[in-house]
């Protein structure tokens, strides 16, 4: 069945408000909107995108031979009689959208579902699959959750760098680092995440090499792997763009520090876990963060279990372009950039893009959404990524 494709990435910051109407801050909103085309990229021939935005047709057109599919743009007064909707991510926000649209309630999860997603969503998820994959035999370490501040407080004067989190949040937003902050200004921050969301979730901070995640899609047989995305996260924790290159490649990167071999338990075992504990909850793809670090002897391990996203993700997205948009003998990155409000964020002369004859690309800088005033997402071939 072809499927509507809604973006939108405000989804985290829409499940830790858990209202039925909400309105997103003004930069969630600006990527929505000016991000709506981006859903193209890993829809299926035929599927439809969702967008306000009457020039995005134009654009969609001009990537019809990089894209190789029929794509259908719909506006929201136009979505009513679809037959299967796929947001970005689900909530009780999107659901209670896109139901005064007049799309059927049938056809989206019930408010049921949904509050076994933002439960599932929730951070300390992550401690269930860590416990999981402690009694498999494999090596991971539990964050610790508060609910109030005294306890809170107790624990940060014991420990040294530590990392605080919302349970809900976005793109590494919600994320706070005792090395840049007193604990005064965290103990304020927490209160006011406690007040708005029960609870903060406390890590220790690890030696990070790599940042990667394992792609899964969750269907009416189970969770089934689907590939990795190793991505990058600026200082502040929030992320900055994917590694675009084949799943050996991206392999090999992560298991010269804790081996193929690991890697391969660890993603029987998370197939296992994760069909135990999503059951039919959701459909559709979901990402587990995690990190490559250093121990303090010098050796190497992985944190198997940072978080999970329950929604797609641009790791998948990159997965996708790695597939289908690059030649076969490339690597790329793929960047979100946030430029303010400049009036022209075209690639320069030398950034064209270039295609071989199949249509994939081999050089240069491909915009994956059209050109506006806030951000770009682009994939560039780039011999550094290699």
């Amino acid at each position: 069945m072809d499927s509507l494709w809604i973006f939108n990435p405000e989804n985290d910051i829409a499940l830790g408000n858990n209202l039925r109407y909400f309105t997103p801050p003004r930069n969630a909103m600006l990527l929505r909107n000016h991000g709506a085309m981006l859903p193209a990229w890993i829809a299926k021939p035929g599927d439809m995108v969702c967008t306000e935005n009457t020039t995005d047709a134009e654009w969609l057109d001009s990537m019809s031979d990089i894209l190789k599919k029929e794509i259908t743009i719909l506006t929201p007064g136009n979505i009513s009689r679809v037959g299967h909707v796929c947001p970005w991510g689900w909530s009780h926000a999107i659901v209670e959208n896109l139901a005064r649209t007049g799309i059927s309630r049938n056809i989206m999860p019930d408010p049921q579902q949904i509050e076994r997603i933002r439960a599932l969503s929730h951070r300390r998820t992550s401690v269930t699959i860590n416990r999981k994959l402690l009694e498999t035999g494999m090596k991971a370490t539990l964050p610790v959750e508060f609910s109030d501040i005294a306890s809170l407080r107790s624990y940060l004067d014991a420990h040294n760098r530590v990392v605080m989190k919302s349970p809900w949040s976005s793109s590494g937003r919600g994320v706070i680092y005792s090395e840049k902050m007193d604990t005064a200004r965290m103990l304020s921050l927490a209160e006011g995440i406690i007040k708005n969301q029960g609870s903060v979730m406390i890590e220790q901070m690890l030696d990070k090499i790599i940042d990667f995640a394992m792609l899964f899609n969750i269907g009416n047989d189970g969770a089934k792997y689907i590939g990795l995305s190793v991505f990058d996260t600026q200082s502040t924790g929030n992320y900055a763009g994917n590694l675009i290159a084949s799943e050996s490649h991206l392999s090999d990167l992560i298991g010269r520090y804790v081996g193929h071999q690991h890697l391969e338990q660890l993603k029987h075992s998370l197939e296992n876990i994760l069909t135990e504990l999503i059951g039919d909850a959701y459909n559709g793809v979901c990402g587990i963060d995690m990190m490559v670090h250093k121990n303090s002897d010098g050796t190497y391990a992985i944190a198997p279990c940072i978080e999970l996203n329950l929604r797609y993700t641009m790791g998948y997205v990159a997965l996708c372009l790695a597939r289908d948009i690059i030649a076969p003998d490339k690597t790329g990155k793929m960047n979100v950039t946030y430029t303010g409000n400049k009036s022209d964020n075209h690639p320069s002369e030398t950034d064209i893009p270039r295609f071989d004859s199949a249509n994939r690309l081999v050089s240069g800088t491909l915009s994956l959404v059209p050109p506006n005033p806030y951000f770009t997402i682009t994939l560039r071939i780039d011999h550094s990524a290699v």
